[in-house]
């Protein structure tokens, strides 16, 4: 009976892990391209706008090469910017960012979502601000989410380096067999708990 109770614990807790287990799984691309251009090539590297005198991009921007998140959704970073430490002049350009999701959805799934961002350099540093949507939906097998930017400008400033985040909400999904797992670990400790008790006022009687 202690043997058939310390199993069924043991199996609980091989379960309850799953109850932080990661759901979102993605990565970016990007790129710039000056007020003079239509168009670049996205990169999962470093890409930047504008040369200063020593030769030096004057913005950059390296994509985070994996960005994760629970089922529950949340902030995720997908990489940063950097200004160097001395602007001289002014440029603008356009910033292209893509978004792709490899989970949920399995098989190989992937979603992409299109953004760009208008870059505005100065003496002080560089502003970047998205258009509209901001907010971009992911339908996949089980449902959908979404991924929303900033609405604010991104400013940075002289010498600085800013995160770009991004938020995930989760607007419908099927339980997943983390989920499940997650439920039945918390049932079958239920049930231990029960029988325990059970069998305890049964050899008291």
């Amino acid at each position: 009976m202690a043997k058939a109770y310390s199993f069924c614990i043991v199996a609980a807790l091989l379960a309850l892990p799953c109850l932080g287990s990661t759901f979102y799984i993605g990565s970016d691309t990007a790129c710039f391209y000056p007020l003079s251009g239509s168009s670049c090539t996205l990169s999962s590297g470093e890409t930047s706008l504008g040369i200063d005198l020593a030769g030096n991009p004057i913005l950059d921007y390296t994509p985070d090469s994996l960005f994760s998140a629970p089922e529950t959704g949340g902030t995720v970073e997908l990489g940063a910017f950097h200004v160097v430490d001395a602007i001289l002049g002014a440029e603008g350009g356009t910033f292209d960012l893509d978004v792709t999701f490899t989970e949920p959805g399995g098989g190989g799934n992937t979603f992409v979502a299109h953004t760009l961002g208008l870059v505005v350099l100065g003496a002080l540093g560089a502003e970047i601000t998205f258009e509209n949507p901001l907010t971009q939906v992911y339908n996949y097998p089980g449902g959908s989410f979404d991924l929303t930017l900033p609405s604010s400008p991104i400013l940075i400033g002289s010498g600085d380096t800013v995160d770009l985040d991004a938020v995930i909400t989760t607007i419908s999904s099927v339980p997943e067999p983390a989920s499940l797992a997650t439920i039945g670990s918390a049932l079958m400790l239920l049930g231990c708990v029960f029988f325990r008790r059970r069998t305890a006022k049964s050899a008291n009687s």
